[in-house]
């Protein structure tokens, strides 16, 4: 130490001056480098971590709303919910497909299946002929905004050869009952 001291004591007023200037402008730096500058990248990786574990937490919100929605369907539809005991799958679909003005039905079959231990599958495979794409949208949004719990099980299309705009349809409408 007291050889720095007499170091400096041989430098000119001038040169002590942009040394000790030197050294503080290296030590502002080191400052900035090590303590300002990681402070304000570890507060932007803290940001950028917050904003991910809120979208996620946005996301989770919505599956856990759309899971309750799901659930309390499955409860209604297994129940029955707001459907009749002497509710009709083949009866209820032909009345919603005349409502669609959807035209010739070729074959409306019903089908019947066991899923799991007390729940029995009702279906119906309709089949339609040369019919246009409007009317069997508002078909198939009918079924899926229907009052009890159906879905569409299976949707194949085609298209007529002779007249691009008719197409031959097929479609399966299930809904779930206990046995």
């Amino acid at each position: 130490m007291n050889g720095i001291a007499n170091y400096l004591k041989q430098l000119a007023f001038r040169e002590r001056l942009i040394l000790v200037g030197g050294g503080f402008a290296a030590l502002l730096m080191m400052v900035w480098a090590f303590g300002v500058d990681t402070a304000y990248k570890q507060a932007g990786a803290t940001d950028r971590l917050v904003e991910r574990k809120l979208t996620a937490a946005d996301e989770l919100s919505g599956v856990l709303a759309e899971y309750s929605r799901i659930q309390n369907r499955m409860a209604s539809a297994t129940s029955g919910g707001n459907t009749p005991k002497n509710f009709s799958l083949l009866s209820f679909v032909e009345g919603l497909a005349t409502r669609a003005q959807v035209g010739e039905i070729k074959s409306m079959r019903p089908i019947t299946a066991d899923v799991a231990e007390g729940v029995v599958e009702q279906a119906v495979e309709v089949k339609l002929k040369e019919v246009r794409l409007e009317p069997v949208v508002r078909l198939l949004t009918d079924v899926e905004r229907s009052p009890h719990a159906l879905r569409i099980k299976s949707l194949h299309m085609k298209r007529r050869f002779s007249d691009p705009d008719l197409m031959e349809v097929t479609f399966t409408v299930a809904r779930y009952v206990e046995a």
